[in-house]
């Protein structure tokens, strides 16, 4: 008979009533539960009515005009300040499905792990996804795992969902590195120690908070059956970057935040991060440990061998020999200045400070066409490369060829970064 505090944030988002109904039908026990929804909306917005629900003692409706939204972390940090002394603490977003029993489900996993000697285990994956047009009929029957797909150029961790390769021969919940916001399950202890940073935005919250949740003592996994699931692509749905008019001085100011706090600036101590935000980390592991653990040196941008082969933490073998300089690029190229009609090929590198090629892949005429034809919505192609170096590319250039008239104009651009 344990309580629940769910915690779930939500922007303008028409998935947030069938999120709550599907919640509460596939509970066994939705009496133990304390829904507290940060309810962004706008009045223009007819699908996100909570009326039903504003004299149900079970909610707590944090009425916030869109325009007055500050972020997700922002947030989360104004909803756990309503956490009380529930046993649970569950995280989501505001667009998700559940399966049947999904709560004690959970609990199981939980007590489970608590028997093999956990003390405070924490369970978080990207699950896997649904498609509101087609549901139930279109939801991911398997297990997602959650790993490091690079460092940005502004410093955070961009986080990538993989899949667990015979994840049904999975019989225990399986050890995790990161954390995903749009699924946290563990002990109501979580929002008390490890509180959300409202001073972040967006990029840098998970990362972040998988390893301020370490060092506080929580052991993290994953599970090893479908549980939740979460809506992915979110086509056409306003976010707070496209309603908000200061959004890329709080995202370059959060970007700051993170990579001081992480020890990425030059000269950035444990002092130093005490000074600025007191109490980020825990008392039972440093940074340095849940960097060995995880596989990676925010410092230096690495990441470990093991962890790019998305293997399950801790690191087995050295951690410096097994630490890479992995870069990955996202070139951003706007279809309008691409006028011809018969390119067959773009050479493709990234230059350093004399001029020089660090790294080259060209695209062929099959890769073009490709990342021509993929969005036509979107004004943008995106020309990904991945590669190891430890120096960093100064620019990119891409020198693309028609067959008609040759070379054309090079494009290039500086690369920023932070």
């Amino acid at each position: 008979m344990s309580r629940i505090f769910v915690s779930i944030a939500a922007y303008r988002d028409p998935e947030l009533l069938p999120t709550i109904k599907d919640l509460l039908t596939n509970c066994v026990n939705p009496e133990n539960l304390t829904i507290c929804i940060g309810w962004q909306h706008s009045e223009e917005d007819t699908w996100d009515n909570l009326d039903e629900y504003k004299n149900d003692s079970r909610f707590i409706i944090l009425d916030i005009p869109y325009k007055e939204a500050k972020g997700v972390c922002w947030m989360r940090a104004e909803i756990q300040k309503h956490y009380t002394d529930q046993e649970y603490y569950l995280q989501l977003d505001s667009h998700h499905r559940f399966l049947q029993d999904w709560d004690i489900t959970l609990k199981d996993y939980i007590h489970y792990l608590q028997c093999k000697g956990y003390k405070k285990p924490l369970l978080s994956a990207y699950v896997p996804g649904y498609f509101p047009n087609n549901d139930p009929n279109a939801r991911v029957h398997e297990v997602w795992g959650l790993n490091i797909d690079r460092f940005m150029p502004a410093g955070a961790i961009f986080l990538a969902p993989h899949h667990i390769p015979n994840w049904q021969d999975h019989k225990e919940p399986f050890p995790a590195r990161f954390i995903s916001a749009h699924f946290i399950f563990t002990l109501g202890s979580f929002p008390i120690e490890v509180p959300y940073d409202p001073e972040l935005y967006f990029h840098g919250e998970e990362s972040s908070l998988a390893a301020r949740a370490f060092t506080f003592g929580y052991s993290l996994f994953s599970p090893h059956k479908p549980v939740i699931w979460h809506e992915y692509t979110r086509e056409g749905k306003k976010k707070h970057w496209d309603d908000s008019n200061d959004w890329k001085e709080r995202d370059d100011a959060s970007y700051a935040r993170y990579r001081k706090l992480m020890g990425m600036d030059p000269g950035c101590s444990s002092c130093t991060r005490r000074a600025l935000a007191p109490n980020y980390f825990g008392p039972f592991e440093t940074l340095d440990a849940y960097e060995r653990y995880a596989g990676l040196k925010f410092s230096t941008r690495q990441i470990h061998k093991e962890t790019i082969n998305n293997d399950f933490p801790p690191i087995k073998g050295d951690y410096e020999l097994g630490l890479t300089d992995k870069i990955k690029h996202c070139i951003d190229i706007y279809k309008g200045s691409l006028i011809e009609t018969d390119y067959n090929s773009f050479a493709v590198a990234f230059i350093d400070e004399n001029g020089n090629d660090l790294y080259r892949k060209d695209c062929d005429e099959n890769e073009i066409q490709s990342l021509i034809n993929q969005d036509s919505n979107d004004q943008f192609i995106h020309i990904w490369r991945e590669y190891e170096d430890n120096r960093k590319a100064h620019s990119w250039r891409v020198w693309p060829h028609s067959k008609s008239k040759g070379w054309m104009e090079r494009i290039e651009q500086v690369i920023e970064y932070e």
